[in-house]
């Protein structure tokens, strides 16, 4: 018992530190760096409903359809906040849809209640390393090293549904695996979760039928409890999605179901040719050292494994093992294979709390043999390796605060691109100013990249990185040519006094 409660003190110390990282990568600000972030917008118009007490327009905002719809119902929550703060201290504007659109807004707070699920998935990852039968201590490295990931760690201060839907897919598994007599009430609430996490980011259709086929398969010794548990889940499911689909039906005659579909077919930014390495490109380029560190822990796993094959006890190692061998199958297959959806990082980055399971099954006895002191200089080359990476993100500026500096700073200011057409910018930042003395450029989100030109003359009075050199982000939609072409040229964030000899 005495053990079990330091280890719980340091997992909540793990837990303390990841939520400080966070506020310091979140006081930086770079929300609605991405397009999608804009769904936040769902949230706040109905937060908004709310707080001016039209509560079934606000209902109705959230039950409406609309892509990631789950998202919806996520965001509500630190809409509502960041409304109730606009409307007792906010003097910029009264309405927060406006506020929305303003570059002087700031969202740190959203921000912070948006970072909060994937500290939760540290927690999560101790509790589910535990219920497969893990040793505390096993259980305590697997959630240092997810802490630890990069992956994990840089959309924490986005308006984006990847870790909540992550924390309830995890969720979903510690209830898939619970045990070998799981009820028929047991399995429909695995069916809750699990549609919750697809319902919340459908780019985790993978994860979500994967944590489905463990509950069907894992302790399942006969075809009939297999299909049990199935049925099961999908009565679980469809207690959340039936009534959805008749209210929007009703409401507003849209059929959920072809939408989804159709939605579907848009997941094509990027290369489908890329989803068998892919996985691979993404978690080097993204986690460098780390990803050093889980390519040993893997291969320790497999020869511990292999060693004690016959003496039982194995069976969450193999479990992980098999988790993630499935999720990369999955992933290639319906990419490279059926070409059905492009692989991005975001979907990709589920394969990080089975890896890092493994490696605490390969890294824990070998501490534990080595002693305490070995356990130190593990933490700490862990910790050098993680913050390697996590400093480069929390000093990484973004176009829209670049933008708000200098419109505070000049008026005559124009928004360019050095990027060749076609290309569109994503997110909006303000419009062109003919003639303009001060060039603002690359100063947004675009895509395609087909080329890159040089700067305009002029004096250069700022140079900011752009955000598409920070390698996590080059995985969201770029091919590898695009990946290319921002790593070979200078592509950067850059203010240009194009008549630097007027006064």
């Amino acid at each position: 018992m005495r053990w079990q409660l330091r280890t719980t003190h340091w997992l909540a110390l793990i837990m303390l530190c990841a939520l400080f990282l966070r506020l310091l990568l979140i006081v930086n600000g770079g929300q609605f760096y991405f397009p999608d972030e804009k769904r936040y917008r769902h949230g706040m118009l109905a937060a908004e409903s709310f707080i001016e007490a039209d509560f079934g327009r606000g209902i109705d905002r959230l039950l409406q359809y609309n892509n990631h719809h789950g998202f919806s119902a996520v965001a509500f929550i630190p809409a509502l906040a960041h409304g109730i703060i606009l409307q007792l201290f906010s003097s910029l504007n009264p309405s927060t849809t406006k506020y929305w659109f303003a570059l002087d807004a700031g969202y740190q707070l959203p921000a912070l209640l948006f970072s909060i699920p994937s500290v939760l998935c540290i927690g999560m990852i101790f509790l589910l390393a535990r219920r497969a039968g893990a040793p505390a201590q096993e259980a305590l490295v697997a959630s240092f090293l997810l802490a630890a990931s990069n992956v994990i760690y840089v959309f924490s201060k986005h308006f984006l549904p990847y870790d909540t839907s992550l924390l309830i897919g995890l969720a979903a598994l510690w209830l898939a695996i619970h045990s070998r007599a799981a009820s028929f009430r047991h399995s429909m609430a695995v069916g809750v979760t699990i549609f919750l996490c697809f319902w919340i980011y459908n780019g985790h259709a993978t994860f979500a039928i994967l944590i489905a086929s463990v509950h069907c398969i894992y302790h399942a010794r006969k075809p009939r409890t297999i299909l049990l548990r199935g049925f099961a889940m999908a009565t679980g499911a469809a207690t959340l999605f039936l009534p959805i689909v008749l209210y929007n039906l009703y409401a507003s005659n849209v059929d959920v179901l072809a939408a989804l579909l159709s939605f579907s077919t848009t997941v094509d930014q990027g290369d489908f040719k890329e989803g068998v390495v892919f996985p691979l490109l993404y978690f080097f380029d993204s986690e460098a050292g780390i990803a050093l560190l889980w390519l040993l822990g893997l291969v320790l796993a497999g020869w511990r494994l292999r060693q004690h094959w016959r003496t039982g006890g194995q069976e969450r190692a193999i479990l992980w093992f098999a988790c993630l061998l499935a999720l990369y199958l999955f992933i290639a297959f319906l990419s490279a294979g059926l070409q059905l959806f492009v692989v991005y990082g975001r979907v990709t980055r589920t394969m990080a709390p089975f890896i890092v399971l493994v490696c605490a099954y390969a890294f824990t006895p070998i501490m534990a043999r080595l002693g305490q002191r070995a356990s130190i200089v593990f933490v700490l080359a862990v910790s050098a390796l993680a913050l390697a990476n996590f400093v480069p993100a929390i000093r990484q500026e973004y176009h829209i605060e670049v933008a708000r500096r200098v419109r505070n700073a000049y008026n005559d200011v124009a928004f360019e691109t050095t990027l060749n057409a076609p290309v569109k910018n994503y997110v909006w930042i303000g419009g062109k100013r003919p003639n303009a003395r001060y060039l603002l450029l690359n100063a947004g989100y675009y895509y395609p990249l087909s080329g890159i030109a040089d700067r305009p003359d002029g004096d250069v009075l700022l140079a900011v990185s752009h955000p598409f050199n920070h390698r996590p982000w080059q995985y969201e939609g770029l091919t590898a040519e695009m990946r290319d072409l921002v790593n070979s040229h200078e592509f950067k964030i850059w203010l240009i006094d194009t008549r630097p000899d007027e006064e």
